[in-house]
């Protein structure tokens, strides 16, 4: 096993949040949270809130678990089920590294924030300067999906602003248009894939998904209690 993941398992510190993403016995990819429980890397253990596990886990298909270093940092990588000794608890051992054009099938989290997206085009154009709002659906530290007040009809990288809550940021990027459906009342339901995005701007996503995640995991566990 390499010693590159010893270190990233290691790294991440006892009781931290984390998020894994099963598979069920239908085919169908399932996101929950829990916390990380130290073991002797690259093995490690997963605890859940009772109630939150589906009942029928795939333990063949390999998982993807994104977590938080000692520092704060996002660690994303594959792993495998090792032992599921009851519902709250699943045993497994990291195996490779995510590519980051993976993370956004693996990792997205629902999160509203305000979303504007910009179009500049050049002087010797003829093209018209584009402005839409709307508000996120879900975000990944790779892409937003979004509903936004008109179609978005630039094939080319646009300016995509993430006016995000917890942490309350900015984060400014490029991106490009994935898909787009029209909704009811006129209203566009756009994915987008960032292009162009700084490190630190992926760190506040990151942290705005963990940030939600815990959330949802307080709730989880008083609704268990």
């Amino acid at each position: 096993m390499s010693s590159d993941m010893n270190t990233l398992v290691d790294s991440i510190p006892d009781r931290q949040p984390a998020t894994v993403t099963l598979t069920d016995a239908g085919s169908k990819r399932i996101q929950v949270s829990g916390v990380f429980k130290e073991s002797t890397a690259p093995s490690f253990f997963l605890l859940f809130p009772a109630g939150t596990l589906p009942d029928k886990i795939d333990p063949d298909k390999p998982c993807a678990v994104a977590s938080q270093d000692g520092q704060g940092k996002s660690v994303t990588f594959a792993a495998k089920i090792v032992d599921m000794p009851n519902s709250r608890v699943i045993e497994l051992i990291a195996n490779k590294s995510i590519r980051p054009e993976d993370l956004r099938e693996y990792f997205r989290v629902n999160i509203k924030a305000p979303v504007e997206v910009f179009y500049d085009p050049p002087n010797d154009g003829d093209e018209e300067p584009m402005e839409l709002g709307g508000e996120t659906v879900d975000i990944s530290q790779t892409g937003v999906l979004t509903i936004l007040t008109d179609e978005c009809r630039i094939n080319k990288p646009v300016i995509i602003e993430l006016n995000l809550p917890n942490p309350a940021e900015l984060v400014i990027c490029s991106g490009r248009v994935v898909r787009s459906k029209r909704l009811r009342h006129n209203r566009w339901l756009t994915s987008f894939h960032f292009d162009n995005i700084s490190s630190s701007a992926r760190d506040i996503i990151a942290k705005n998904c963990f940030a939600e995640q815990r959330r949802q995991l307080r709730e989880n566990i008083q609704t268990a209690g």
